[in-house]
């Protein structure tokens, strides 16, 4: 049956369940169609239009660096931001629903940033060791070796875009590598694919695979793990603060920290030297304080999260109704 409310100028019916002409497609379906679309938008035509605009002489890259920012920003607005706006909308017409348009409560809010600060030297330690790992493997290391040197290429070159030599270039660095990622990455994951994965599977599931689909999208196998953790923290705390502002924001950080890091220490901050000996102990506690203060914060937004503050719904005359979670407890 559907719900109609009446438009109190008028009394014109209006249909509250109005859906979309994609509104019938299966959502798991829906999700990797986005998803492929996205990826052939952003990969596809945004790289011809980056070819069109400084070919293909990497010298013209380097004397063009801030158009290259400001083309890749471009880009991800214009491939990634708007096609997951426009597919929601061909879906249910509901923008505030599916990105979760509200302002976060200031608890999880504040503990979703300290979240993603402690927890960035886990992942140092734990990129570090799996790295000495994989690259002392008897076997394999001839495939392994030709991937490492594939993506030490690739970021060579992200390298050069994040290196500022005035306090202007800076700025455009964060706008392209920190604010932009930022908002549409999390449009795009913590919006559209979070929310249809939660109209077929459990919200525990459903955080689980939109994060580890966040971190398959980045394609860089050396840092599934890393980003998968990532992209799970950043769901949870948007289905926890049932705001997507507050993955913005950890998402934003996430990303400042790499841009400072190397405005202020120099380019050699992303590399990760041999550890010695005597300061591998160190380097160790230190991953596992990190963790161990992480999952305390994981605790403690569980507490004050607004799934347990939606336990008792108003209804429309305003009194408290009891839901079907609590009526089964009792």
């Amino acid at each position: 049956m559907e719900d109609f409310n009446f438009n109190d100028k008028d009394l014109i019916p209006v249909n509250k369940n109005k859906k979309g002409p994609l509104s019938k497609l299966n959502p798991l379906f829906f999700i990797f169609m986005s998803l492929a679309l996205v990826f052939f938008l952003y990969q596809i035509i945004g790289g011809v239009m980056t070819y069109a605009f400084l070919g293909n002489d990497l010298e013209m890259m380097n004397d063009n660096l801030n158009l290259t920012r400001i083309i890749m920003s471009f880009a991800q607005f214009m491939f990634i931001f708007f096609p997951a706006v426009v597919l929601v909308m061909l879906q249910d017409h509901n923008l505030k629903e599916t990105f979760r348009l509200k302002m976060p409560g200031i608890p999880v809010l504040i503990l979703s940033v300290i979240g993603i600060l402690v927890i960035q030297p886990f992942l140092q330690v734990y990129l570090y060791y799996q790295n000495e790992i994989i690259f002392s493997l008897p076997f394999g290391q001839e495939v392994i070796n030709q991937l490492r040197e594939l993506f030490d290429t690739l970021e060579s070159a992200t390298e050069k875009l994040v290196v500022a030599t005035s306090f202007p270039e800076f700025l455009i660095i964060v706008f392209a590598i920190a604010v932009t990622p930022a908002i549409c990455e999390e449009f795009l994951f913590r919006g559209l694919v979070f929310k249809n994965f939660e109209k077929i599977i459990p919200p525990a599931k459903a955080i689980f695979f939109s994060g580890l689909l966040f971190a398959l999208f980045h394609f860089h196998p050396f840092n599934i793990i890393p980003l998968t953790v990532l992209g799970i923290f950043l769901s949870f705390i948007v289905y926890h603060s049932g705001s997507i502002y507050t993955a913005v924001i950890c998402h934003f950080l996430n990303n400042f920290i790499s841009a400072a890091a190397v405005y202020v220490y120099g380019a050699d901050s992303l590399d990760t030297e041999k550890i010695s000996p005597d300061d591998q102990m160190q380097f160790i506690l230190l991953g596992v304080f990190s963790l161990a203060v992480f999952i305390v914060v994981i605790i403690l937004i569980k507490k004050y999260s607004v799934i347990n503050k939606d336990s008792i719904k108003n209804d429309d005359t305003g009194l408290a109704i009891p839901t079907k979670s609590d009526l089964s407890d009792e």
